[in-house]
């Protein structure tokens, strides 16, 4: 069996497809899968089987599906096994057989847990390795983890997890003040924006431009003026110019208590940390935003790829039958998108008019582009808006990040080359403000004969 073929995630369910490999855009997949649901991640290579698991989070079910899984599908290699948490650098043991590297992953699970057994999901979303020894108060800001030297193996840092789960972002800056895009001054993000949810707290910052300031609780809401702050979080992608310039002047005060202030800056892939003095850091703002063109505009919505006959339970009755009839039809087209096959008029009568429905297609530049956009019962934009997007790349969408993260899910789809559902949560900017949503998106790739991989994509959205 080839062995990219071979590779595959485990799941309470069973062996399932390997849909990301944790590298680039979709290392937030597979830091979701390993580090907040629990699966497991198996690359069969041609000597060796790297399995990487989270040992605080990975379910007793899924380890008892291991032994199995590895003994089919990785017979007569080596097992490494790869021990990956959130906030420290991956452990790595290489065995021989795959009984004595269960014993040690059983071993590890064992002594990492304790006497608790597994962890909730909500001790997984605030970190499950807090020290017993809060009593409640607002505590010091954690450091944020440097990245590993380039050609180590590289853990996922804490506030990277807290990218994923959004929950351990937002209890961070929960207290924090704020600059809005205009630079002027927010003693709460509630202030503003409808309420200060965790996918407030990434929307403000990714989207908006706003930039977060940290201070002791002393002096929250006194005038910026009068103290410097422990710590400036801003995404350098987004920062407005008018944000960048309110700091700037703030910076210049602040240099003169001599006191080092923390920069922590989103670089498209992970949480940056820095210290200096204030005029240190405003200088590293300006080249931060300035060298921002060379770099991707990062999306922080959660999305989870599923297979079509594995969805979750609390997926809606009527979302649910429109997936199972949009598959059958494309199964029974063989996915074939050539003009004049029937697949898209087939898929419209099954119901995708009545969802987000959009087709599309890879141009010369290898940029996706909405070949056709119908926006379905749910208005999220202006009446004028979708009869603008037909010819557009997906990233000229109103909403950056959430066209960001179409893109990438329809690569995933591409890839693979057949049916995919994605899980999506997080804040779209709409004609009402920013809103949270839940929504699941059915990504149909499309074949024809001038080329023997899917250059199109079908996509249907269900809010």
């Amino acid at each position: 069996m080839d062995s990219e073929i071979a590779s595959f995630w485990l799941t309470p369910k069973g062996i399932g497809p390997r849909l990301s490999d944790g590298q680039g855009a979709e290392r937030t997949m597979w830091a979701t899968a390993i580090n907040l649901m629990g699966w497991v991640d198996v690359e069969i290579g041609v000597k060796v089987a790297d399995v990487h698991v989270d040992p605080e989070v990975v379910g007793d079910e899924v380890l008892g599906l291991l032994p199995g899984a590895l003994e089919s599908r990785a017979a007569g290699r080596r097992i490494t096994i790869n021990l990956v948490r959130a906030d420290t650098r991956p452990v790595s043991v290489c065995f021989t057989d795959v009984k004595p590297a269960i014993r040690y992953l059983q071993d590890s699970v064992r002594s990492r847990r304790g006497p608790k057994g597994p962890p909730t999901i909500d001790e997984i979303l605030r970190g499950t390795g807090l020290s017993g020894e809060s009593d409640g108060h607002a505590q010091p800001p954690a450091p944020i983890a440097a990245p590993p030297e380039t050609g180590t193996a590289r853990s996922i840092s804490s506030i990277e997890m807290a990218m994923i789960s959004a929950e351990t972002l937002a209890a961070r800056l929960r207290a924090a003040e704020w600059l809005d895009a205009d630079g002027r001054y927010r003693r709460r993000l509630g202030d503003e924006l409808p309420n200060d949810a965790p996918d407030m707290v990434l929307f403000a910052l990714h989207s908006l431009g706003w930039a977060a300031i940290e201070r002791s609780w002393l002096h929250a809401g006194t005038s910026l003026d009068s103290i410097a702050p422990t710590r400036i979080v801003v995404d350098p992608h987004s920062v407005e110019p008018a944000t960048v310039e309110r700091l700037t002047d703030l910076c210049v005060i602040w240099s003169e208590s001599l006191e080092p202030v923390s920069l922590a800056w989103w670089d498209g892939a992970t949480w940056q940390n820095e210290y200096g003095r204030a005029e240190q850091v405003a200088d590293r703002i300006h080249h931060l935003v300035t060298a921002r063109q060379y770099a991707q505009f990062p999306t922080t919505i959660q999305s989870i790829a599923i297979e079509p006959d594995r969805l979750p339970n609390d997926v809606a009755p009527h979302h649910r039958e429109l997936i199972d009839r949009a598959v059958r039809t494309w199964w029974a087209f063989g996915g074939n998108g050539d003009e004049g096959s029937g697949l898209i008029e087939a898929l419209e009568r099954e119901g995708a008019q009545s969802a987000r429905a959009k087709l599309v297609e890879l141009d010369q530049d290898n940029q996706f582009r909405i070949a056709a956009y119908e926006a379905g019962d749910l208005r999220l934009w202006d009446e004028i808006t979708p009869a603008q997007m037909g010819g557009k790349r997906l990233v000229d969408m109103p909403d950056r990040r959430l066209a960001r993260r179409v893109e990438l899910d329809v690569q995933t789809a591409v890839r693979r080359g057949a049916p995919l559902v994605h899980r999506c949560r997080g804040v779209l900017m709409t004609q009402g403000g920013p809103t949270p949503f839940d929504w699941v998106r059915l990504s149909l790739p499309l074949y024809r004969r001038t080329h023997p991989t899917p250059r199109s994509v079908f996509t249907i959205c269900m809010v």
